[in-house]
């Protein structure tokens, strides 16, 4: 809709990426959202317009959210932003940069965010409020569950699965027709073998759980 407006929820690191992304697509952000940072500071030209009560003022009718929270292992901020304001009638708005290749018959979910360079083969899905970040590669039917987070530079191969909030971390490697159980944290640099068990930390090469 032409009068819908844009907010930006918390504008650190990662909502910064994420606003660096937004505009690239010429896409008309209002404001941002952010209670640590002072109001009328602009970023990048889109000033801050206050903290989380500010959104309470807004009619969820014409109003979207964007996601700024990032993560550092565990997605539980950003999984509860979404949450919260989604049960007060909020919709999320994601962003596909531009310079992202995305293959043919992906399902990605509105709210879902790929960075700058992230590949996506063919029959990709991609649930909501998930984070796909720079130069992630993302082969052919791999299916990744809502509110995860795929680290730069990271590799999953074919056909594997990623479960609800799981963190994948920089540079790791999931083998093909690996299973990721939910809330899952693999380390940076993993390279994970075989399955791994919901709420379970994995690190190392071959991926092994943290002790």
């Amino acid at each position: 809709m032409s009068n819908t407006k844009i907010y930006l929820v918390a504008c650190g690191g990662h909502g910064r990426v994420v606003l660096d992304a937004l505009l690239s697509s010429q896409q008309t952000i209002h404001g941002v959202v952010d209670a640590n940072i002072a109001i009328g500071t602009e970023i990048f030209g889109v000033k801050v317009v206050g903290g989380d009560d500010v959104i309470k003022t807004f009619d969820p009718k014409v109003t979207q959210l964007v996601n700024g929270f990032g993560s550092t292992g565990s997605s539980r901020k950003r999984m509860e932003t979404f949450e919260h304001w989604s049960k007060s009638g909020f919709k999320f708005r994601g962003v596909i940069h531009k310079a992202a290749s995305i293959g043919a018959e992906c399902k990605i979910a509105s709210s879902a965010q790929i960075m700058a360079g992230a590949v996506l083969q063919n029959r990709v899905s991609v649930g909501e409020n998930v984070v796909i970040n720079t130069r992630a590669s993302i082969d052919h039917d791999v299916i990744i569950a809502d509110h995860a987070v795929i680290s730069p530079g990271a590799i999953i191969s074919g056909s594997v699965k990623i479960g609800h909030g799981a963190f994948v971390g920089a540079g790791a490697v999931i083998i093909q027709g690996i299973e990721i159980g939910d809330n899952c944290v693999i380390g940076a640099g993993a390279v994970v073998r075989h399955n791994v068990k919901p709420a379970t930390t994995v690190v190392g090469n071959p991926a092994a759980q943290l002790e």
